[in-house]
């Protein structure tokens, strides 16, 4: 039986939730990696995270970038195969999201991984943050 071999408990990714630079922990950091294909610079910070599931799960994650990495992070972004899907895709399904257009360094939408991916690097009060949303395609 699944249940004396797995057990009753869930795993987060189960349900949604959200996570704030308090609660962003290096299991959804890792997460977002492994998911995205996108390799985040060393000293990165997550900010604010949202997972939404069911079947094909919708993420959301603002990350700071340490400033010494946007060349490298910015080489990431741009060598990644453009697609076009819906502008606003879900924009309403996060209260922080999209980011402040006038804000805004670098924008792709992309697919990598499995996943379509709209990323923004933002320059946010002198720092550097990701806004990365993915979701299978």
């Amino acid at each position: 039986m699944c249940i004396a071999i797995f057990g009753c408990g869930g795993h987060r990714d189960r349900t949604e939730y959200s996570l704030d630079e308090k609660s962003f922990d290096s299991e959804a950091m890792a997460k977002i990696q492994t998911e995205s294909g996108i390799t985040l610079p060393d000293g990165s910070e997550g900010l604010a995270f949202k997972h939404i599931p069911p079947i094909d799960p919708l993420v959301f994650a603002k990350i700071q970038i340490p400033g010494d990495a946007q060349e490298s992070l910015s080489k990431q972004i741009a060598a990644l195969k453009t697609i076009e899907f819906p502008n606003d895709f879900a924009y309403d399904w996060c209260d922080w999201w999209p980011p402040p257009p006038e804000q805004i360094v670098l924008s792709k939408r992309a697919t990598n991984n499995g996943y379509y991916i709209e990323l923004h690097l933002v320059k946010e009060n002198e720092l550097l943050i990701l806004y990365i949303q993915y979701f299978t395609i």
